[in-house]
């Protein structure tokens, strides 16, 4: 529950704000006997969180300059000098203005409090001592001029006028920023009255503003919130005094743009500044830190809680896709077992109708034995590499240059035609005989070398190729051997064994 504490002179309103819905629960007069209805009142209202917003005349405000620093180091400085300006004030606020200006190292602050703050503090004791918690503590200085339209806020200056039932708020603002207001008790019967009064006050704001040199040389912005009923008096009023440029919003259009959908009738504008108080309050506020302590551990509470509710709600959402993805490969598994299931039945009913078979180890037997005869007929060269090697040892002055293993048709020497399938060796090799001129030397070697490939193995020379020629009666011509100069004679052999 959201409680708004409205304090003005007379009284103190305790309002209930939901949804930028404003409604009157009590009203107590600002004396003792008030003060002990308001904590009787706060009995009943539980963990709630108030926040206070005050209007009242004597609000102080000094400007000072402190050097430009950041973090505890400036709330230091800060702390220093608002108790320098208001020693015995227990709400007090400094607000930035920016920049002393350019080259300085220096920030300009606006320190702000009540004269009179003392009034205040019971009604914080109380609300300390019950379960209410403390948002902060507000003027309708620092919350009002939010609603002044963006282009006249931003101005270098301006003012803002506000029409509340208990008086006449008065903002001035220099770049945006809050840099004098004044709160003016001011009640009539009649509007023109009430415009007449106005327009006095904020004429006694501008001659002080000008006496401190910080109006400008042309006319000022003024905005004047208030009903539509005032609008005509306050233009008639306003329309002879050439420093404003007087611009009036409607209490109703404005609240509508920034959310207030229901307010007390008896309100004037301060209604915007309550609503905005619990809505959207700003930074700055007039409560320090030892009123504000039960709020603050409440909303760090409520951080905690919402930060474990948040882990919580992921984990569930992550248990959830996990329990998704279980079901998934359930139904998944559950699909494949049927896949198997029919095709088992399906092989079944393929199976019957075929005629009986052998056994499974009977065509076990039968594959391995097919297996066994492949591959005895595959041929492999390792045993033919082994035969030329053999050879080789025996005929030491045979020299290896080339070897062709291939497996086809075997042809033999006597006829071309093929007589099955067989691995085929074509060795070309040198005789590295002492005296190569010799021809008859060099024919003997190469018939022993062949000798030795065809010993016992099954191996047969299918082709001869010897480095000589063979004349027409049967006799060896040896000049190829002598043509070859220095080289080693050449000779090429070719051996065949068929396959299994």
């Amino acid at each position: 529950m959201r409680l708004v504490v409205y304090c003005t002179t007379a009284e103190r309103r305790v309002l209930r704000c939901s949804g930028g819905r404003l409604r009157p629960e009590a009203a107590f007069p600002a004396d003792e006997n008030g003060l002990a209805a308001f904590q009787n009142h706060l009995r009943n209202r539980g963990a709630a969180v108030a926040t206070l917003v005050i209007d009242v005349p004597g609000e102080e405000f000094h400007e000072e300059q402190i050097p430009l620093l950041r973090g505890r180091d400036r709330e230091a400085v800060v702390e220093r000098r608002l108790a320098q300006r208001f020693p015995d004030a227990r709400l007090a606020v400094a607000l930035s203005l920016g920049s002393a200006g350019a080259g300085r190292r220096k920030e300009r602050l606006l320190l702000a409090s009540y004269a009179d703050a003392r009034q205040f503090a019971p009604w914080l004791d109380v609300l300390c001592a019950s379960r209410v918690r403390l948002a902060g503590v507000y003027s309708s200085a620092l919350l009002l001029p939010a609603f002044a339209p963006p282009e006249l806020r931003s101005a270098p200056f301006c003012m803002v006028a506000s029409v509340h039932a208990q008086g006449l708020r008065v903002c001035f603002l220099e770049q945006g920023r809050l840099r004098f207001a004044r709160f003016e008790n001011a009640q009539a019967a009649a509007t023109d009255q009430y415009a007449a009064r106005a327009h006095a006050e904020i004429s006694r704001l501008a001659d002080y503003l000008a006496t401190l040199r910080a109006l400008p040389a042309q006319a000022l912005p003024l905005i004047v919130i208030g009903q539509a009923a005032q609008r005509a008096a306050f233009e008639r009023a306003l329309a002879c005094d050439a420093r404003f440029a007087l611009r009036f919003e409607a209490l109703d259009a404005i609240g509508r743009r920034h959310g207030v959908r229901e307010a007390p009738p008896e309100l004037g504008a301060e209604q915007l500044a309550l609503v905005r108080a619990v809505t959207r309050p700003p930074r700055e506020q007039f409560a320090r830190g030892n009123d504000r302590r039960g709020f603050l551990h409440w909303r760090l509470q409520r951080a905690l809680a919402g930060a474990g509710a948040l882990g919580f709600a992921a984990c569930a959402a992550y248990a959830g896709v996990q329990g998704l993805e279980a079901l998934e490969l359930r139904d998944a598994a559950t699909a494949l077992r049927l896949e198997a299931l029919e095709a088992r039945h399906r092989y079944e009913r393929m199976a019957a109708a075929f005629p009986a078979t052998q056994t499974s180890a009977e065509n076990v037997r039968l594959t391995v034995q097919e297996l066994r005869r492949i591959a005895a007929r595959t041929a492999l060269p390792e045993p033919a590499l082994a035969q030329v090697a053999g050879a080789l040892e025996q005929c030491p002055q045979v020299t290896l240059e080339a070897l062709r293993w291939s497996v086809g048709a075997l042809v033999t020497a006597d006829s071309a035609a093929s007589s099955g399938l067989a691995q085929t060796v074509e060795i070309t090799g040198r005789v590295m005989a002492a005296e190569r001129s010799d021809v008859r030397a060099v024919d003997a070697e190469i018939q022993r070398f062949s000798a030795a490939l065809q010993a016992g193995s099954g191996w047969q020379v299918v082709r001869a190729q010897p480095p000589f020629d063979m004349t027409v009666q049967g006799t060896l011509k040896g000049s190829s051997v002598a043509a070859a100069g220095s080289e080693a004679p050449r000779f090429v052999l070719v051996i065949a064994r068929p396959l299994p």
